[in-house]
């Protein structure tokens, strides 16, 4: 799957989290701050793997979400 770092913020704002633009990454913020960042460009297998698991859904939700 070739995932791209503007389709995942586009999830994190349809799951409620703020955005914050930076040079090299986007960054995610919680209620309780930083949740994590994300690279511009392709993600990497692992990475997404991670970022996943900071907003707390499955691989099943990310495609439903996209």
């Amino acid at each position: 799957m070739n995932i791209r770092g503007s389709h995942l913020k586009k999830i994190a704002v349809k799951l409620g989290y703020e955005i914050r633009e930076g040079k090299k990454h986007i960054l995610v913020v919680g209620r309780s701050g930083l949740l994590t960042t994300i690279p511009r460009g392709r993600i990497k297998a692992g990475t997404l793997r991670g970022i996943l698991r900071a907003f707390g859904i499955s691989d099943e939700d990310l495609v439903r979400l996209l």
